[in-house]
């Protein structure tokens, strides 16, 4: 079986013949192209003589990796320890006072249960509590990552999450930017955060990104527009 990240109004190589279409799948009725409306993990594999084709959009479950980026929500400490949340569905991570730059007992952060992180996974080898730093590897400086302070935190499927992390002209957040400033992490965990000049208009993205994830990339100039101008 092959995997890969696909959102609405992708163009999927698939032949018409031969084939078993899972749910988030659109057919064209006069070209027979195959088009996804589910943001999520295209999973192929093989049934008897037909290729079957499947989008799991609905996972819930995220399973840390080494050098993912993830938000987390302090939710202990311990000693020199920070317990942190990474989902509902996730066992909770540990990071040190240690693990942000420069960090020394007479100068750490004083991190308090409920404040948010932006961090990476340091390490997640199985059976061993994940850990998390919020270092950047490569300078050893803080690199973007540290508490996220004031905001708002949602969440999205860990599909869409991906696509919005890893691709630099993700078309949301391109015609997003045109509408105002923001300051923008998420998380490989489904998490993100958005802080803009206003409540207001925080929200206003909030309800932007999140009705997003069923948006075809056709559409998202204008049902944007739709959206800004309802909450504006």
């Amino acid at each position: 079986m092959t995997e890969s990240l696909i959102v609405p109004g992708d163009r999927l190589d698939i032949k018409s013949e031969n084939i078993i279409l899972g749910p988030g799948f659109y057919v064209d009725p006069k070209t027979d192209e195959i088009l996804p409306t589910n943001a999520g993990i295209l999973e192929v594999s093989q049934k008897q003589n037909k290729t079957v084709y499947v989008i799991d959009s609905k996972s819930k479950t995220y399973i840390p990796k080494t050098n993912d980026f993830v938000i987390g929500i302090i939710t202990g400490t311990f000693g020199e320890l920070y317990k942190v949340g990474l989902s509902e569905f996730t066992q909770a991570a540990q990071m040190s006072v240690y693990a942000f730059p420069n960090a020394s007992k007479k100068n750490r952060p004083h991190l308090k249960v409920g404040d948010v992180i932006y961090a990476r996974v340091l390490s997640a080898e199985r059976d061993i509590e994940v850990e998390l730093e919020c270092i950047d590897p490569t300078t050893g400086k803080e690199g973007g990552f540290g508490q996220l302070e004031d905001g708002y935190l949602f969440t999205v499927n860990l599909a869409y999450a991906r696509y919005l992390l890893f691709n630099e002209n993700a078309e949301i957040l391109t015609e997003l930017v045109k509408k105002c400033k923001f300051e923008l992490a998420v998380g490989c965990n489904g998490r993100i955060w958005i802080k803009s000049e206003t409540v207001k208009t925080t929200i206003t993205c909030v309800k932007i990104i999140e009705e997003s994830q069923n948006w075809s990339k056709q559409d998202i100039p204008k049902k944007l527009k739709e959206v800004w101008a309802a909450f504006n």
